[in-house]
Parts: structure tokens; sequence; C-alpha cells
């Protein structure tokens, strides 16, 4: 059980403490993660493609009307053409990730694999999808890992993009610099 938790900081470090009882990860969908997860009506989805000829690959599509089945399951509906592109062999289950933003400056992601909801479904439902269509597929995800994690902050990505700006200015200084020096 994890009481706090202390993470860096520009000045100095920060603790969290947390309730008892809870949990800032795990393997198993508690009440709460169950709460959190069928709050929204989409959620964000990445597959991941590992096979000869891609090293790695990820297609992001959308996750739609989730809703926990047991401890480690819950059924979606995604964006056929993505969950389409991503499946190699029928049969097989696809690595996926999902994230969703908790509140309180935090996001809650899941790790796990994602599979039509019977196999023999599968390749009758992804042979029937037409492109031009934008159908969705019922599908079932199991969850292999769970965490909630602080979002990315802002005033560090502010800070992130103040200090590229700088050095963008600085390159563009020292190359007219260089330019004025060949001239003479």
């Amino acid at each position: 059980m994890l009481q706090s938790i202390t993470c860096p900081n520009i000045g100095h470090a920060i603790v969290h403490h947390f309730g008892e009882g809870a949990a800032v990860w795990g393997q198993a969908i508690t009440p709460s993660i169950a709460h959190l997860v069928q709050a929204h009506r989409e959620l964000a989805i990445d597959y991941s493609r590992i096979r000869p000829g891609i090293v790695f690959e990820t297609v992001s599509s959308v996750a739609m009307l989730p809703h926990v089945i047991d401890g480690s399951t819950f059924r979606i509906h995604v964006e056929s053409t993505a969950f389409r592109r991503t499946v190699v062999r029928r049969e097989a289950a696809v690595e996926a990730f999902v994230r969703c933003d908790t509140g309180a400056g935090c996001t809650l992601k899941l790790w796990g694999r994602v599979a039509t909801e019977s196999p023999s479904q599968q390749s009758d439902q992804l042979a029937a999808i037409d492109d031009r269509t934008a159908a969705t597929v019922p599908v079932i995800f199991t969850v292999t890992f769970w965490e909630i994690s602080r979002a990315p902050d802002a005033r560090m990505e502010q800070m992130i993009k103040e200090v590229s700006e700088k050095d963008r200015k600085i390159r563009e200084l020292e190359l007219k610099v260089a330019l004025s020096m060949c001239s003479q």
C-alpha cells in the first residue's frame, strides 16, 4: 500500500499524500478505476504493430462507450478502419494503450490487449467493413496493467517551448553573423 509518493520538481521535490487504500497502479480493475473508465464516452486508444518489416508503429484512434465487464476486461466500440489496419492475423489480439483524463491534473493509462468479442466474429466483421464508412466494431479490452500519473505540466511545456524558441533565435542570429562575415 502506497501512502505517499515523491515527485521531482524544478526547485524541490513534491510529496503527494494519498488516502488510506489509495493506489496509483494495479493489474485488476477496481471499482474506482471502473468508474473513471465508464465516466468517459470517448477514450484515446493507441494500437501497436510489431511485425516483420515494421519495427514498431502505433495507430491512434478513439474508443467509445466503455463498459466494464469484470476485474480484467471491458467492452468498447472502436473505429473499424483503424482497428483493421492494426490486425495482422484475424485471430490475433492486438496490443493497445488506452488513456483518459481523471481530473486534478492526472491521467489514467491502461495497457492491454484488444480483440473482437469472439474470434469467429472477427473475420466476418473485418471482412464486411468498407473503408469508406466510419463504422465501429465492439471489442474486448483485457487489462494487463494500469497507472494513474500526473499529466504533463503546462508550465514545464511552456518553459520547454520558450527555451526552444530562444535556441532557434540564437541559431538564426549566428547564421546572420556568419553570412555578414562572408560578404566582407
